[in-house]
């Protein structure tokens, strides 16, 4: 199925406008610069086509905003799937609320501690690095349980492993909590090696494409399938 990605995100970011002029832009920006996007709805094989898809750290909805327009023009299969999300900060969930109305269900939560719906698909981009490497045990253990068998988990991280271009990454996600204010931030990465071991070691049978394409970063995608034998 062919997507015309340009289309997509103009009309993707239109949806912000009630939200203000910088949302609008900033979800416009994001969407031509950041490649996990065109990548989500140009291979959409993991996508479900029943049940329901929740995004955690959802943010501004972008993800969302940016599969129910692409449903809305045949640009990826017609399905029935319930799509939500979950974030903790208030603004970027009102902005979320305002893009998608009754077309999503937006709640305000840490994904820390938020009961997590029974779910076909869950999605956790530039998520984890934020959380302790306990609690990012955690999540994903949550994660696993709720999942049904063949249930799809869909997240991005940086690369510890990848040297200077690791370096890059972890500069600009410092500069980008100092100028929300967030002084205290910490972080916990890993290598690709260590989150694959790690999701397999919860059931999950783990495919890795390299997600930085016209960045200098080292993020990678990770999309794992829970299969029928669960541990941890």
């Amino acid at each position: 199925m062919t997507v015309d990605f340009g289309l997509l995100a103009e009309r993707t970011a239109r949806r912000y406008r009630a939200a203000g002029r910088f949302t609008e832009g900033f979800v416009r920006g994001k969407l031509r610069h950041d490649p996990v996007y065109s990548f989500l709805v140009s291979n959409p094989d993991w996508l479900p086509r029943t049940g329901s898809l929740v995004d955690l750290g959802c943010g501004r909805g972008i993800l969302l905003s940016l599969l129910t327009e692409a449903r809305k023009l045949d640009m990826i299969p017609l399905s029935d799937t319930r799509y939500s999300g979950i974030d903790l900060r208030e603004n970027d969930a009102a902005a979320a609320h305002l893009a998608l109305g009754d077309e999503a269900e937006i709640t305000v939560a840490d994904v820390r501690t938020a009961a997590l719906p029974a779910c076909d698909a869950i999605v956790l981009l530039d998520v984890l690095l934020y959380l302790s490497a306990e609690e990012q045990e955690a999540l994903l253990k949550r994660i696993a349980q709720v999942l049904p068998e063949n249930g799809v988990l869909v997240m991005r991280e940086a690369d510890a492993g990848s040297g200077l271009r690791f370096r890059a990454t972890r500069t600009a996600e410092r500069l980008c909590a100092l100028a929300r204010g967030d002084f205290r931030q910490r972080y916990h990465y890993r290598r690709e090696k260590e989150w694959r071991r790690l999701l397999e070691m919860l059931g999950f049978s783990v495919k890795t494409v390299p997600m930085s394409e016209g960045t200098p970063f080292a993020n990678v995608l990770f999309v794992a399938r829970l299969g029928n034998t669960r541990r941890g």
